[in-house]
């Protein structure tokens, strides 16, 4: 949690400078999500009705690109372009900004260049990992929907919820450092993968737990968001804040844990920069 509560701080300190390149990819990502599909799942559980779910519900409930329409794909594409472009920029501004204390825009977009590529292949291999959960975790909850006895239903459902959560963060977890050790040291690929993954081994648990606790809370927030303020613009506003929060979350502490990790020293803590 050490790492979580880091990025937090440094997401208050310096919240006008991410925000911007956060905000974006958060918008169509909001855009893209089947809020009908989201409602049907909720009010079916809440009402005692879980064998009503179908598996194109539950799909559409969790999948960036839930196929629910023509918008939802494209918007879900579109957000997943301005999220590889975003945090190509926004890498590039903390990066600067940790390496020589400095909080600038001046410099970060030659830097694109470098960082644009390695970004592309962290990001589309999330969205793949992320979609085939999604086919899994509905295929799952749609069997135990089918379950005989409601108790168990619901019981395996909430495990089968919680489970599948802990195995996405899981997966993820092994590259999540990546990203930074390729966009800082040139690594290619696979030695960035290998490097990152030596980096991490002694905290992975840690990481892990400070992952869990954002998504679930997120899910708790977004459902919640869906419960009182069902108004599709409302709605569409307060999401899109709760997922530029988690980008800017994600990005800052992957940063965070790589410069400890690696034993870089922090320009903006020790200042020794005069801004």
């Amino acid at each position: 949690m050490r790492y979580t509560l880091q990025s937090s701080k440094y997401v208050f300190k310096n919240f006008i400078y991410i925000f911007p390149f956060a905000v974006l990819p958060a918008l169509f990502l909001s855009v893209s999500t089947d809020e009908e599909a989201m409602i049907f799942v909720l009010e079916s559980f809440f009402s005692g009705a879980i064998d009503a779910w179908d598996f194109s519900n539950l799909f559409c409930a969790v999948s960036v690109l839930n196929f629910a329409s023509w918008k939802a794909i494209a918007f879900g594409l579109i957000g997943v372009v301005a999220i590889v472009l975003c945090v190509s920029l926004m890498m590039a501004l903390m990066e600067k900004h940790m390496r020589i204390g400095k909080r600038t825009f001046n410099g970060i977009f030659s830097k694109l260049n470098d960082n644009l590529l390695p970004t592309s292949g962290y990001a589309i291999l999330l969205l793949t990992i992320y979609e085939l959960w999604s086919l899994v975790t509905a295929a799952l909850l749609y069997l135990v929907s089918l379950l005989p006895m409601p108790v168990l239903a619901y019981a395996f459902a909430i495990i089968t919820f919680l489970a599948a959560h802990f195995a996405l963060l899981y997966s993820v977890n092994i590259i999540y450092l990546w990203l930074p050790c390729m966009q800082i040291t040139g690594f290619r690929a696979a030695e960035a993968l290998y490097y990152s993954n030596q980096l991490a081994a002694p905290v992975r648990w840690r990481i892990l737990l400070g992952q869990t606790a954002t998504l679930l809370m997120m899910d708790a927030l977004v459902y919640l968001c869906l419960i009182f303020v069902p108004e599709p613009i409302v709605f569409t506003i307060l999401t899109t804040l709760l997922y530029a929060l988690v980008i800017m979350i994600y990005c800052v502490r992957m940063q965070i844990a790589y410069f400890d990790l690696d034993h870089i020293e922090r320009a903006d803590i020790t200042k020794y920069y005069q801004r």
